[in-house]
């Protein structure tokens, strides 16, 4: 569903991450629904240094890693993403700008779940996924300093986003699950899969975000999906949809929550939506990374 918003022509935005997964859908309902929007895309933060200061109407911080494997690998750059870059970020924005940070899930992480925007965290810095965590919950907290000085600031604290647009290689479970099956025939689970996911087709979360930005009455919300599902029932559906095998181990997955869902009430009350079923979303993300790994 289609939610154009009329705004004033002439309006600048700055996303960063804009070549990731979120960030690239993002971009592309940009570019089809505010055409007279000027948007500037940053892929790494890197760039943001030499653009000029108190510029953009919106800015969005998408950057970062999204993969586990990735911010596990690179934790103190992950930390400098979500804590300096941010900062460099609001001297992009005029003083009567909006300013969109993708924050996650994860910073509920020992909490129970279904998540409300009021729950808490329970995890520690010793937390093998810390420098995500703790990573989030401080751009978080620099996000809402920066609120007490007047900006406008969203934060939007996004669960399980899937979909095309992702890169060869990633490393995130069901795009694992999908580039195994195409390119070996067999998708291997690394547990008994009793862990829970809610999953959530990019192009709706890339709406959600937009919808936040320009008209979201909140300061904090939710975005996530209703398509449950545990890991090996996600893998047996793959499975079937392409013609694969499925075997599963017993090795745990350190840190990797057993189960994350959100409760979306605040977002769905200002912007109710037609969910895009994780059955339909499977068949399209499928039928791009088959593209994108050259199978026909």
């Amino acid at each position: 569903m289609v939610r154009k918003i009329a705004m004033q022509k002439n309006k600048k935005l700055l996303i960063t991450g804009s070549y990731g997964l979120v960030g690239s859908n993002i971009c592309k309902i940009l570019e089809r629904d505010y055409p007279d929007i000027e948007v500037t895309k940053i892929k790494c933060t890197e760039g943001l240094v030499g653009l000029p200061t108190a510029h953009y109407d919106y800015v969005i911080f998408g950057a970062g890693y999204g993969q586990p494997a990735k911010f596990s690998k690179e934790k103190l750059e992950t930390i400098q993403i979500n804590t300096d870059h941010v900062m460099c970020a609001f001297n992009k924005i005029k003083v009567d700008g909006k300013f969109l940070y993708i924050s996650s899930s994860e910073v509920y992480s020992g909490a129970s779940s279904p998540h409300k925007e009021t729950d808490i965290g329970t995890t520690t810095p010793q937390h093998p996924r810390a420098c995500y965590i703790e990573g989030k919950r401080c751009g978080e907290a620099i996000c809402m300093a920066y609120k007490e000085q007047g900006y406008d600031v969203k934060i939007a604290r996004l669960a399980l986003a899937y979909g095309p647009g992702t890169k060869k290689g990633d490393t995130r479970v069901l795009n694992q699950f999908i580039e195994q099956a195409l390119t070996t025939g067999e998708i291997k689970v690394k547990d008994d899969g009793s862990a829970m996911r809610t999953y959530l087709y990019v192009e709706d979360a890339a709406q959600m975000i937009l919808d936040i930005l320009f008209k979201g009455k909140e300061t904090v919300y939710n975005v996530g999906g209703i398509s449950i599902t545990d890991i090996a029932d996600l893998g047996r559906i793959i499975a079937n949809k392409t013609g694969t095998s499925i075997s599963f181990g017993e090795k745990s997955i350190e840190g990797s929550p057993d189960n994350v869902r959100v409760c979306i009430d605040r977002i769905n009350a200002e912007f109710p939506r037609q969910f895009i079923s994780l059955d339909e979303g499977l068949k399209r993300t499928i039928e791009y990374q088959k593209e994108l790994y050259g199978i026909k």
